[in-house]
């Protein structure tokens, strides 16, 4: 991260709603910092989302955000694998799901009742019950309808109780798709054959393959279309004047569906890059009035220029860049006129064919639980030089490790450089290789993130401020008279100028976005909002802080990662060897709560908190406690419920609340199961009632305090990866080691140690890092641990 040498990192933990579990600040030395962050006990098992920036960044698109899962894996937990008929539904032809359930041990769940509903959104268009067979399988026939009202078909499942819920993903030929055009160089010129490439996704950013054709104004097929890979593709057109071009989709996917392509002019410079190899990058510069003009010329590199030129261009210009001048990974070429205005740019990729090379030797290839070994760790360039440099290691039970997560060199060179990085094209790149002519269209098909020349242009040192918000995208929250946030409000943006009108809804946190638009042009706009049947006024809270738009990012983004979610079946040799790492799913205790949109409304009317909690759950007044009926203990000294206001233990006397006015309170949880009783206290056993006031609501929970967290001033100090587990007879850690940055001096050498737990299973070590030189690499060797 290049930032400041003495700058703050802010690092959180977002849950799937946007709301900040858990954070941290480290301090920065040279653009770099390590640590650690403790996830709270008891933290549900879920999506979650890490996310971490520096004091001196203020565009979303630049922070990282990494979506982690926490999955208590119970033994006996469903696991659902399910396969369509057809992989893409269309709509009025009868389709079939394939259901698999078994539990994590592999078990087929067999005669298993199983609800499902085939739901458009939220929507429910078909219900019933079916029963697994003797494999465990059962097939669910649905149709999908002839209209969409936006949003995706689900298959929703569950069991007979309510107690466990998935959803499975039906893509359709009804999907909204969105596609973006790139016209290579950023121009399209009349005349001039020009290189499009373009991305596709469905509306919730999954990727699809698409195919259509491109079409002029008499509806005459100018040139077919189709993605060379799930979500891009590449096609060439000669724009016949000033005509206007659109792309009409025939085939399964997006059907019918049509996009503008980007308007053409008669003016203007064509940037083609032609070749790029060890020498030379290769381009050709076309300007179409074939008159002379001059043109300036650059080669940048996040924020600095490796390579610049000038050149006089009559008509075509043909132009080398020496390739040793420029670094390694993602470089933009620019062109600007004599007055210094940007005429066209073009993203290149320099591969230095640079290698650190990672060698990783092991002791022995085979441990029992318990035992140690040294692994030895040498770091050299292609020339098999010894080279210095910074890694980090781990070593990792290979069932919990993510094979398809983002390697440090992957990230630093295309994901945290482009809009649309590799990780977006799984399909695409998932076997890592670099087939050039896909990565030309790739790099085609994209942009740099957080760079822009125009604002370069207009940047004064006095304005640059964190707290600058012209980056954010225009979102904010919908509140009604009492505080409470409003799912599907509808929200109404008109431009003041042209009187141009945006509308959207909010989600169920009450939260909208317009992503298109940003909060540099707040001004020029006027907003309202109304309940769902746009009868009652409501609050427009705009979103104005940085952390406030990751969360709106997170709650824009969720249905993607929900949709492309997946489960697999513990292997059954690990899952008997390790019994110890799968306790049985416990028993669910449900609230005596109504819903929390009921609730609020009951207590925006109410005049006593007593009589909601007694709508909650019945109850007598014993001694000016609360007794729940059935929960009486004893004749004479009968206790009564444990009251706690906003997490502070008030005692079990009505008295401490009768003075606050339920209009103040945002909502109630009442239970009298002895394991929600004690997360407080151990000595109540009729319930506990838990109120939480309005004013006490922010964005962060609080999570349970870390007992060995460190502090200097506002700093959190990172601990160390203890080497040895802190109790060796219950050693069933997953993660052996973890050395977030380890520097290896000019030898190029490094050794550690490994101590194998009761984990049986095959472990990986990771090594990857950069060379004092910037070289990337990694490596990556296994062992066993064995009884």
């Amino acid at each position: 991260m290049v930032s400041g040498e003495n700058s703050k990192l802010y690092v959180s933990l977002f849950d799937k709603t946007g709301t900040n579990v858990t954070k941290g600040t480290f301090r920065m030395s040279n653009g770099s910092s390590s640590g650690d962050l403790q996830i709270p006990d008891k933290l549900a098992g879920d999506s979650y989302f890490l996310i971490a920036y520096s004091s001196e960044q203020s565009s979303l698109e630049q922070i990282p955000i990494v979506k982690l899962t926490i999955d208590p894996q119970y033994s006996n937990q469903w696991v659902v694998g399910t396969t369509a008929k057809d992989s893409i539904s269309i709509s009025g032809k009868k389709n079939e799901l394939s259901v698999v359930l078994r539990d994590n041990s592999g078990a087929v769940q067999k005669n298993e009742q199983l609800r499902y509903e085939i739901k458009n959104g939220t929507e429910t268009l078909e219900k019933d019950k079916v029963k697994t067979d003797e494999t465990g399988k059962v097939n669910i026939p649905f149709t999908i309808p002839a209209k969409t009202n936006g949003e995706p078909f689900i298959c929703e499942l569950s069991d007979s109780k309510g107690e466990w819920k998935h959803e499975v993903f039906l893509p359709t030929n009804l999907d909204p798709v969105v596609i973006k055009f790139y016209p290579e160089g950023g121009n399209l010129i009349a005349g001039v054959p020009t290189k499009i490439g373009y991305t596709a996704f469905n509306k919730w950013g999954i990727p699809v393959s698409v195919e259509g054709a491109v079409l002029n104004q008499e509806g005459q097929q100018v040139t077919p279309v189709k993605t060379l890979t799930k979500g891009l593709g590449l096609f060439s057109v000669i724009y016949p004047g000033q005509q206007k071009l659109k792309l009409l989709l025939s085939g399964t996917v997006g059907q019918n569906q049509s996009f503008e392509l980007p308007a053409s002019t008669t003016n203007g410079l064509a940037i083609s890059v032609v070749k790029t190899d060890a020498q030379f990058i290769y381009a050709n510069l076309t300007f179409p009035d074939k008159l002379k003009h001059a043109v300036a010329l650059t080669v940048t590199h996040g924020n600095n220029v490796y390579w610049a030129g000038d050149m006089e261009i009559d008509g075509v210009g043909r132009l080398k860049i020496p390739a040793d001048q420029l670094p390694q990974g993602i470089n933009l070429l620019s062109a600007f006129s004599k007055e210094g205005n940007l005429l066209a740019e073009r993203i290149v990729f320099k591969d230095n064919k640079q290698e650190l090379k990672v060698d990783i030797q092991l002791e022995k290839t085979s441990l029992s639980a318990g035992e140690k070994m040294k692994v030895k760790v040498k770091l050299t360039d292609e020339s098999n030089q010894a080279v210095s440099g910074n890694v980090a290691i781990s070593v990792t039970d290979k069932f919990r490790n993510d094979s398809d997560k983002t390697q440090i060199e992957e990230y630093l060179q295309f994901e945290s450089e482009l809009e649309s990085p590799l990780s977006l094209f799984p399909e695409a790149f998932k076997d890592k290789s670099r087939n050039s002519t896909l990565m030309d269209i790739f790099l085609i098909a994209n942009r740099i993130k957080g760079f822009d020349w125009a604002k370069i242009r207009q940047f004064k040192p006095e304005n640059a401020s964190y707290t600058n918000t012209a980056n954010f995208r225009i979102s904010g929250v919908v509140t009604d008279k009492s505080g409470s946030k409003v799912n599907k409000a509808k929200v109404s943006l008109v431009n003041n100028k042209n009187m141009q009108l945006y509308t959207t809804t909010t989600n169920s946190e009450g939260i909208f976005s317009f992503p298109n638009l940003y909060m540099s042009n707040i001004d020029d706009f006027s907003a309202k909002a109304t309940d769902s049947d746009g009868k009652r006024d409501l609050n427009v809270n705009m979103i104005k802080n940085l952390e406030g738009q990751i969360s709106v990012y997170i709650a824009d983004n969720m249905k993607r990662f929900n949709l492309i979610s997946s489960e697999t079946v513990v292997d059954k040799t690990y899952f008997d060897n390790n019994e110890d790492l799968f306790s049985r799913t416990p028993k669910i205790n449900k609230l005596n709560t109504q819903s929390l949109d009921n609730q609020r409304k009951l207590l925006n009317s109410a005049t006593s908190i007593l009589d909601v909690i007694k709508t909650i759950k019945p109850y007598k007044v014993v001694n000016n406690q609360i007794v729940f009926f059935g929960s009486e203990n004893s004749l004479n000294y009968q206790g009564g419920a444990l009251i706690v206001l906003d997490g502070q233990m008030m005692g079990t006397d009505i008295g401490s609340i009768q003075g606050f006015s339920p209009s103040d309170i945002d909502h109630i949880n009442v239970s009298t199961n002895p394991m929600d009783i004690q997360k407080y206290t151990g000595l109540n056993s009729v319930g506990v009632i838990e109120i939480f006031q309005k004013k006490a609501k922010t964005t962060e929970l609080d999570g349970p305090k870390s007992t060995n967290e460190k502090l200097d001033g506002e700093f959190r100090v990172p601990n160390v990866f203890p080497i040895e587990p802190a109790n060796p007879k219950r050693n069933t850690r997953t993660t052996l080691l973890w050395i977030p940055d380890q520097k290896i001096d000019q030898t190029g050498q490094f050794e550690f140690e490994v101590t194998s737990g009761k984990v049986i299973s095959d472990f990986v070590i990771e090594v990857q890092g950069m060379a004092s030189d910037g070289r990337m690499g990694a490596g990556e060797v296994g062992f066993t641990v064995t009884k």
